[in-house]
């Protein structure tokens, strides 16, 4: 779907791109900012989710008590976030109270007070959701995988940080990381839904206008990714296992077809992966693939998780999968199968307004164009089964990266 929109610049330098409609009574606010692991130190891991959780709790004029009763009396959310290279603080409201929550959502963007309790307090919980993260081992698992395959770049690094390196942040290392990143305001500002362009313009040029954004962090230079395998053996009632490769980035000529690979391999529950290593073969307790996407840095993985007794079996399943895909071609139902569900999801992920905020924030910050959704999409309905074998010998062949939880005992093997 088109995402329509009209694109202003403040005197300041922030970008705005204001999308109204009037299909619903919602209005979402959607503010991006260039930041996560990927401009962080290993030293700093975690810093970026630290300020971006603490940033609505508080400003200079309201407590972090006033800030969220106020937004619940307005009936609106105000949620943040950061990954490994954008970060976001977003808007929900309605049509009818959108104004005085824009003026909290502006609030929180240049008067947060990044209280020493407050950041004791989001220190504490992070400490807390790194101990639980030990028992989640799926996410144990990508992570393992990702220190394999990007080595000493910065994506290596989980978003949420180290435990050794979160509990050293302090107030002072938030408040400098949050003027790092935030150049004092957020480079990019998406608008979608029922609001007076021209009376959010002036909002907008009167907070953030004043502000001048300073030069955007320079980009690490690509990753170079590594391949191997990587196991750490616990007493687990399952094994999890993790099996991949580099693959196209978001402007590559090969991205659409590598979509639709992953469509194939692992995107529902008639896809490969899913039929022929649980339905048939009873080798999988949750089996499926990840694509990371992204600028650069890029890769597609097939995990599965299966019995600790297992192991070997199910990590042969899922090289294979890779292998057939290579050495096989695919047929016409497959493909176009492949083709219709990934065209749905694609259309059913911008259903909401903040959905649509997202995108067009995010196709801004990489410079992709508002409309690179659609023409990826366009250019999946051409692939021919001839291409998605070439892409899938460029890509999928080589040393794969594997990260294995198994259980202490497990014997080693080699793919």
């Amino acid at each position: 779907m088109a995402l329509d929109h009209r694109k202003h610049e403040l005197s300041g330098g922030t970008t705005i791109l204001a999308r109204p409609l009037n299909a619903n009574d919602i209005v979402a606010l959607y503010a991006a900012i260039p930041m996560g692991s990927l401009y962080e130190t290993d030293e700093e891991a975690g810093i970026s989710q630290l300020v971006q959780s603490v940033l609505p709790r508080g400003t200079a004029q309201r407590s972090a008590d006033a800030f969220q009763d106020r937004l619940a009396e307005l009936g609106a959310e105000l949620d943040t976030s950061a990954g490994t290279d954008m970060g976001s603080v977003t808007l929900k409201a309605t049509a009818e109270t959108w104004e005085p929550a824009a003026e909290l959502f502006l609030e929180a963007l240049t008067q947060p007070a990044f209280t020493e309790d407050e950041v004791a307090s989001e220190v504490e919980q992070t400490l807390g959701a790194l101990e639980a993260r030990e028992d989640e081992l799926m996410t144990r698992a990508l992570d393992l995988f990702r220190e394999v395959f990007y080595g000493q770049h910065p994506y290596h690094k989980p978003a949420i940080g180290y435990r050794e390196t979160v509990r050293e942040v302090d107030r002072d290392q938030v408040v400098a990381a949050a003027h790092r990143f935030y150049r004092p305001t957020p480079p990019v500002v998406t608008a979608v839904g029922r609001f007076d362009t021209d009376r959010l313009l002036s909002m907008l040029e009167s907070t953030l206008g004043p502000l001048p954004i300073g030069a955007p962090p320079a980009r690490p230079s690509a990753p170079e990714p590594g391949g191997g395998a990587q196991r750490i053996a616990l007493d687990r009632e399952a094994a999890y296992l993790v099996y991949g490769f580099p693959a196209p980035d978001y402007t590559h000529a090969d991205y659409p077809t590598a979509r639709l690979i992953d469509a194939v391999l692992g995107g529902s529950m008639s896809s490969r992966l899913f039929v022929e290593l649980r339905e048939k073969r009873s080798l999988a307790y949750q089996v499926s693939t990840f694509y990371s996407d992204r600028i650069d840095g890029s890769f597609l993985a097939g995990y599965i998780v299966t019995d600790p007794d297992r192991v070997e079996d199910a990590a042969r399943g899922l090289a294979a999968e890779f292998d057939r895909i290579v050495t096989e071609p695919i047929e016409d139902d497959e493909l176009s199968a492949a083709k219709h569900y990934l065209r749905g999801r694609f259309l059913l992920g911008a259903e909401t307004n903040m959905a649509q905020a997202s995108r067009l924030a995010a196709y801004e910050v990489y410079g992709l164009g508002h409309d690179f959704g659609d023409r990826w999409v366009a250019e999946v309905q051409s692939v021919t089964p001839e291409q998605v074998r070439a892409v899938a010998q460029r890509w999928l062949t080589g040393s794969p990266t594997c990260a294995w939880i198994v259980r202490t005992g497990t014997p080693e093997f080699e793919l």
